[in-house]
């Protein structure tokens, strides 16, 4: 049977469009599931805060304790360069506490495209931190197995476990919810506007704040207090969970938090002194999640009309006009009786 040209037109095309679906389908589909070469989040928190008032420690004019003030926060995402699976990523923390000025953090991550997690930093990037796990998000699809992530902690400098809690509902998307506990030594205090000291009169101050104090440094304070150093030197310490609440198809965060726990321990003369300098308690504002369900809801119906529609469409009409090219050839094959087309 030797095909028309219109059956071998359609045949054709009928060809190019089933190999358009596979393409789209196992090409184009991996490549638009990476993090984006464009991407730029912006996440907004509130929370607040509790313990010692920072400007005490300056011996400022104010009440040593602060409780529940308000804090505002956020956090930007940029991407700032791609080669080839991985990408700089750039993340900008901002912190306002009460009327403080705010407090700005930049950290820059070499971040794998596909499974979102940190990797070492390029030769010659000083400026870029060689981290460990994620750093901002989930890759897409992502798994509830227990060991199967870690969450980098840039106030210890240390990757810890991911462990599943759940299922959520927020801002019209279905969430897994995960935690990540880290718990260390600060890196860098200064950031966070922690001394490295105490003046020995603040410092004597601590034994009063701790939960938990020697019985013997106790009735011996004033004598102790007496062979301190003018400045006395303060180990910080800090324990953050973080919370991640992320789309069950895109792995994109659609809201998150965390809860860090400032440690501070004093040396009175061999007795350490642990107080509990801040808690700090952040999460997504209403509206920052109803904006992030939205935004991730446009992409996941973006990826589901390339990624499926597209392809189960083009699948389809391909597999029709090849059935249509061989009825169309039969049909012309009987009128001419099994000759060759050109003869008819």
């Amino acid at each position: 049977m030797r095909l028309t040209r219109s059956s071998l037109v359609l045949a054709v095309v009928g060809v190019l469009l089933i190999v358009a679906a596979a393409v789209v389908r196992f090409v184009v589909v991996p490549t638009v599931t990476k993090l984006p070469e464009d991407l730029d989040v912006t996440l907004r928190f509130e929370g607040t805060y509790n313990g010692i008032n920072p400007a005490a420690l300056s011996g400022g004019d104010v009440a040593l304790l602060a409780q529940d003030v308000p804090i505002e926060a956020t956090r930007r995402v940029q991407a700032e360069s791609s080669d080839g699976d991985t990408e700089i990523v750039s993340r900008t923390d901002t912190r306002t506490v009460g009327d403080g000025e705010a407090s700005v953090t930049e950290v820059r991550f070499n971040v794998d495209r596909e499974t979102a997690e940190a990797q070492p930093a390029p030769d010659g990037a000083e400026d870029v931190t060689s981290a460990e796990g994620l750093v901002f998000t989930l890759p897409v699809d992502p798994s509830t197995e227990e060991g199967t992530y870690e969450y980098w902690d840039q106030y210890t400098l240390q990757s810890a476990p991911v462990t599943f809690e759940g299922e959520e509902t927020f801002g019209g998307r279905d969430v897994y919810r995960y935690e990540s506990v880290a718990d260390g030594e600060l890196a860098d205090p200064a950031a966070l506007g922690l001394p490295a000291a105490l003046p020995k009169a603040l410092a004597g101050l601590a034994p009063g704040l701790a939960e938990s104090v020697d019985p013997e440094l106790t009735a011996n304070l004033d004598a102790v207090l007496a062979t301190l150093p003018d400045e006395v030197p303060i180990d910080w310490t800090s324990r953050t969970t973080t919370y991640v609440d992320a789309d069950r198809e895109l792995g994109a965060t659609i809201a998150g938090g965390s809860t860090q726990v400032i440690t501070g321990t004093l040396d009175f003369g061999g007795y350490p002194v642990v107080v509990e300098f801040a808690t700090i308690d952040i999460y997504s504002t209403d509206d920052s999640i109803d904006e992030r369900g939205s935004e991730v809801g446009d992409q996941s119906g973006l990826l589901n009309l390339v990624g499926t529609v597209l392809p189960i469409v083009a699948l389809v009409l391909g597999l029709l006009l090849l059935a249509l090219a061989a009825v169309l050839a039969v049909r012309a094959a009987r009128r001419t009786g099994g000759r060759p087309a050109h003869q008819a």
